[in-house]
């Protein structure tokens, strides 16, 4: 049998800074270029970033690289340019890899991964014919990030903020709800009729959700693994906060089963703290209500020194708490906000 035919998906908005080096890495894959094709998604960036798919495509040509397609993707967000290119996919594909134009990935990261895909199926305690798809680790990015980045990586990873989701550290190979930079099946997408447009982010949590639902399983391995350009700054945390929060909002009311009680855990404390305080005055003679937010901080910071411990990085010690209080704020009122308001574009990472 031949081996598997991959599209890999990049959906770009203004990734002229990262796109250069996002496509370098999928043009040196070890996997053989004649079962690869790149599908680069734009959505009207005037940033440069079409000017370097066209001389990188044309690079990849020149070295019998795979090929890498341009397209437009006039509904500009990220939803929309998956299931464009879903809908261009050449007869023989067989998998699809979601990426993004700030993500790059080592040389031989799709073959490693097809490798472990197919041991995966292999394995005799697991339905092969339901495996959705494998994601892959996310590590640090290896750019200079600065004071603010560092703090960004290190909380990201945090069990606090979402260090058990996307951005968790693990080994070996397991069963998960989020997988990131997943490596699909087409046969799951097409069963599931694509992802839902009407979600600007994320949309591929909202996918993988119907895709469980339906019967599929969904894995994550570090066979290989992945780096990714984040914020770094605290303007862009404190938008990138409030958004996970309102689309997760969003998500919740489409699927109500997926919700989790840590998600609420701040409104939660909020709210008994309030109850603490209206019994202290009412009823009590001490300060009860106190103890919730010193608790509060005092695990944040614990989780602020250890981490500055394991990173040979002392000013995670403030950066940290500082982080995950913000976080927790700002996620929590984009909870409320996505009951009150109908989704619209960010204004910092419009296609991401």
């Amino acid at each position: 049998m031949a081996e598997p035919y991959i599209v890999t998906v990049v959906p770009t908005y203004q990734e002229g800074e990262h796109i250069e080096r996002c496509l370098r890495s999928l043009i040196i894959q070890t996997w053989p270029s004649e079962r690869h094709l790149i599908h680069v998604v734009d959505g009207g960036s005037n940033d440069g970033t079409r000017e370097i798919v066209a001389e990188i495509a044309k690079e990849s040509n020149q070295n019998n690289g795979p090929e890498i397609i341009l397209i437009d993707n006039p509904d500009r967000f990220v939803a929309q340019a998956r299931n464009l290119s879903f809908s261009l996919l050449p007869s023989e594909t067989t998998h699809v890899f979601e990426m993004i134009g700030h993500v790059w990935i080592p040389p031989n990261h799709i073959e490693e991964r097809m490798l472990d895909l197919s041991d995966l199926e292999e394995h005799s305690e697991v339905d092969s014919d339901k495996i959705a798809g494998i994601g892959t680790l996310v590590r640090e990015s290896d750019q200079d990030l600065g004071l603010i980045g560092r703090w960004i990586e290190a909380t990201l990873q945090n069990p606090l903020a979402s260090g058990r989701g996307q951005f968790a550290q693990f080994s070996g190979r397991e069963k998960t709800s989020i997988p990131p930079f997943t490596i699909y099946r087409r046969a799951a997408i097409e069963a599931l009729g694509g992802w839902d447009p009407r979600f600007i982010t994320t949309q591929d949590s909202e996918l993988n959700s119907r895709l469980i639902d339906d019967g599929w399983s969904l894995w994550r391995s570090d066979a290989s693994y992945c780096r990714m350009a984040k914020r770094t700054t605290i303007s862009g945390w404190l938008r990138f906060s409030h958004r996970y929060g309102f689309w997760r909002t969003k998500h919740l009311l489409k699927t109500p089963g997926r919700a989790s009680i840590l998600e609420f855990m701040p409104w939660l404390g909020l709210i008994s703290t309030m109850i603490l305080y209206y019994f202290q005055i009412n009823f009590v003679s001490y300060d009860a209500w106190i103890i919730l937010p010193i608790a509060y901080i005092i695990v944040i910071f614990l989780h602020g020194f250890l981490e500055s411990i394991s990173r040979n990085q002392p000013s995670l010690f403030l950066g940290v708490p500082l982080l995950l209080i913000t976080l927790h704020i700002f996620f929590s009122f984009g909870l409320l906000d996505g009951l009150l308001r109908k989704g619209k574009a960010p204004k910092d990472r419009v296609n991401k």
